[in-house]
């Protein structure tokens, strides 16, 4: 069995208890590494949906040119009309989205936020508050605040549910928080405001009622989804397209995919991860054949075979890989809690995140042991006597 003379290989890398520390530290530093970037670059992907995991309806109506959710492209609101003309259609609802300037009240400092109107007698969210607050939302200059927001925004949720009346100003408009909500932040904002229609052409008075951003479909109980899709497709032709949700959010991924270079960055840091990882356990393996090869030399002479030794370098490769993946994951926890609190992006550890770390460590650490096994050529017995 591989794993049976595991006690040798040990033994050979906790014969120097200094070399032994500074290869599990390497290691630990490529573990923690892949971590944080596998974990931004799914930060990255989750935030740029939690608006679309949130939309209701079952199916939806944006502009061919739209690429980004968070950056749509208007159209002409009478579009809607041409969808409520299908049968199994029972209303289209108007959505408009646009970033706008949040002052935070206490500190009066300027950030950008995501900013949704809705009509007033139908919330297109299913969002955590939205159904208890919604009904605030209909007097002039009020609206419901996200508070999965960044903290330059200001503590809103803790002085709003402390009684206290909480204005801000938008694009320079003084607003209301008459309610919170749960959506998730992004990487274009810091974080979002939910109000009617109406109030959301107040506080962006370039804006008309006649161009949305998008048309939310809603259809009659037990209607054939693809085959009103299909069929508006037909009606709309190049003018809008008609998606499920699920197609708008797996588009909005491919986008970010193809398009945004963060991915790359964050692709290339698990790359220097594995480097480092790599170079360094390498290095550790070879010193250690290299010192020890009159006694490698002197197993060969007592008749164990090359592949016993590249065995036992490999076991010491992989005694490595999980050494420093235990106290890497470890620490990754710890920092992700501190970047979720800091930028709310949706951190979390999860177990298709730590197969792929550890298999990752593992190719790291086994292929390190390949390349330093090719020292051990160099012993021969026959030098040794």
């Amino acid at each position: 069995m591989f794993f049976r003379d595991i006690p040798l290989a040990w033994l050979q890398l906790t014969h120097s208890k200094a070399k032994f520390f500074a290869a599990v530290t390497g290691v630990v530093v490529a573990v923690l590494l892949m971590w944080m970037q596998l974990g931004f670059l799914d930060a990255l992907y989750r935030s740029a949906t939690s608006v679309t995991n949130h939309l209701t309806g079952d199916l939806v109506l944006i502009s061919p040119h739209t690429k980004e959710f968070a950056r749509p492209e208007s159209f002409p609101r009478r579009l809607l009309g041409r969808a409520l003309g299908h049968p199994d259609v029972v209303a289209v609802h108007p959505f408009y989205e646009a970033t706008g300037k949040w002052q935070n009240p206490w500190t009066g400092e300027k950030r950008p936020i995501l900013v949704f109107g809705m009509p007033p007698d139908e919330p297109l969210f299913d969002a955590q508050g939205l159904a208890e607050g919604w009904s605030k939302t209909n007097v002039a200059d009020a609206g419901l605040f996200d508070v999965v927001c960044r903290p330059s925004l200001g503590n809103v949720a803790k002085h709003f549910h402390a009684g206290e009346t909480v204005t801000a100003e938008i694009n320079n408009r003084r607003v209301t928080i008459v309610g919170t909500v749960r959506i998730g932040v992004g990487f274009q904002a810091d974080g979002n405001f939910v109000t009617t229609d109406a109030n959301f052409l107040r506080l962006f008075p370039d804006r008309q009622a006649s161009a949305i951003d998008v048309g939310v479909i809603e259809l009659r109980p037990g209607a054939d989804r693809l085959a009103v899709q299909m069929a508006l497709r037909q009606a709309y032709g190049r003018e809008l397209k008609v998606q499920t949700p699920e197609e708008l959010i797996a588009a909005e991924l491919k986008f970010l995919q193809d398009n945004a270079p963060i991915g790359f960055v964050f692709t290339m840091g698990v790359i220097v991860g594995c480097f480092i990882g790599f170079a360094i356990v390498y290095q550790v393996l070879f010193t250690d054949i290299s010192s020890h090869l009159p006694q490698y030399a002197t197993l060969k002479a007592m008749g164990y075979s090359d592949g016993y030794l590249v065995k036992t370098v490999l076991q010491a490769a992989l005694i490595l890989a999980f050494c420093g993946y235990i106290p890497g994951t470890i620490l990754a926890a710890g920092l992700y809690e501190i970047g979720k609190r800091a930028t709310m992006l949706p951190m979390d550890l999860s177990l298709h995140r730590g197969a792929q770390v550890f298999g990752l460590s593992l190719a790291m650490c086994f292929l390190s042991g390949l390349v330093a096994v090719r020292r051990l050529r160099s012993a021969d017995p026959a030098e040794i006597f």
